[in-house]
């Protein structure tokens, strides 16, 4: 093993340029929001918010736009945004970031849509949150066979923080008692291994390179920023 191997942890990385415009424009639409909902009295939520069995299927894709939360909650959910994808826009570029976060949306509105046809009157469906969760697994499944450092305090294999991370879905479950939500982040966390195995298939037609310095994937930086010639080299989540 390479004497300048270091181990992937979960730290804030360098804020990469499709993460910056997902943040502003979440931070511009929860403001817009407030303002349209709360002092014009415009029913912004329940048009774009997911009513999980209704008609209204273009509320698969614009329930990430708003945000029943507290203000201090939604700002937590934008630094997790950060922290999940950045890391994968690094390594695999702004398209593949976008087919990510397409995938993370819709793999967890869809079954939430369908649950709804089960279990009627059960609870809407908004927030950005199945972005961070398709990341955060993509990006844990692309590690599932080495050690990942948590914030420097804890050490556990990749498919031990996805338990993990599944057992926070049930948990908050267990407090909320929100269905709707369990099955939208277990979609989102499927919807983000599922992009990752699509994306590393291999090609029909095309040798499969083997495993080298110069292949895809993520490699060893030492701190968050970078030059120019960062922006196009695959880089490990640091």
């Amino acid at each position: 093993m390479p004497s300048s191997y270091r181990r992937p942890t979960f730290t804030l990385p360098r804020l990469s340029s499709v993460v910056r415009k997902l943040i502003a424009g979440f931070f511009v639409a929860y403001v817009l929001q407030l303002v349209l909902e709360n002092w014009l009295g415009l029913p912004v939520v329940s048009v774009l918010a997911m009513s999980p069995g209704t008609a209204a299927l273009w509320q698969l894709v614009t329930y990430p736009l708003v945000d029943l939360s507290h203000p201090i909650m939604f700002l937590i959910g934008l630094v997790f945004i950060w922290w999940a994808l950045s890391p994968f826009e690094i390594g695999y570029g702004p398209r593949r970031t976008v087919q990510l976060c397409a995938a993370s949306v819709l793999a967890a509105g869809i079954p939430a849509w369908l649950i709804g046809m089960a279990i009627p009157g059960s609870p809407m469906l908004f927030g950005s949150h199945p972005l961070w969760f398709g990341g955060i697994a993509a990006v844990t499944w692309l590690y599932r066979d080495q050690q990942i450092s948590l914030f420097g305090a804890l050490s556990m294999t990749a498919k031990q923080f996805l338990l993990l991370l599944l057992g926070m879905s049930v948990l908050m479950f267990l407090a909320s008692k929100n269905h709707t939500q369990l099955v939208a982040d277990l979609g989102a966390m499927a919807g983000g291994v599922g992009f990752v195995r699509w994306m590393k298939r291999p090609r029909k037609g095309k040798a499969v390179r083997k495993p080298a310095s110069r292949a895809r994937g993520f490699k060893v930086i030492r701190g968050g920023g970078g030059g120019a010639d960062d922006e196009d080299r695959p880089k490990w989540l640091n």
